[in-house]
């Protein structure tokens, strides 16, 4: 699994689905608690966990074909998640999972060429989550749009 292509997609999968199942706890044991929407920022703050996560498991390449499919993945994964868990609200199914793909796709791409960029090795060992926090702050931008 360590060197399976796929397995960017699987940890999304993996940290979105914590992240569904969380606010569905926090939402059902405490209804008047104010909750984070899933918008484009929030997406792309678990787009960087799990790209975070990928980084520390392994050296990130960039490979096109693995980049289309995480791609494709990525935007299942943000439109099926929130959909089932109740969370899409009156956003589109289909709307939210273009922009999970959007998202997922163009942060894999940013970040993975940082880190091939940066290039630390063990030197730094914090270089893959400092990336992800500067991907996350560069991408609040976004906030309101979706």
């Amino acid at each position: 699994m360590k060197h399976n292509p796929l397995k960017r997609a699987a940890l999304l999968a993996i940290v979105v689905g914590l992240y569904c199942l969380g606010v569905t706890l926090v939402g059902t044991l405490a209804p008047m608690a104010i909750l984070p929407k899933l918008d484009l920022p929030m997406m792309l703050g678990l787009s960087a966990i799990a790209l975070a996560l990928d980084a520390y498991w392994s050296a990130p390449k960039l490979n096109w074909p693995a980049l289309l499919a995480n791609t494709v993945l990525g935007g299942a994964v943000f439109a099926l998640l929130p959909w089932c868990a109740g969370l899409a609200g009156a956003v589109p199914v289909w709307t939210m999972g273009l922009a999970g793909a959007a998202v997922f796709g163009l942060s894999t791409l940013l970040y993975t060429a940082a880190l091939e960029r940066i290039a630390t090795g063990p030197k730094a060992p914090l270089a893959p989550a400092g990336t992800a926090l500067m991907l996350f702050l560069a991408g609040q931008c976004l906030s309101g749009l979706l």
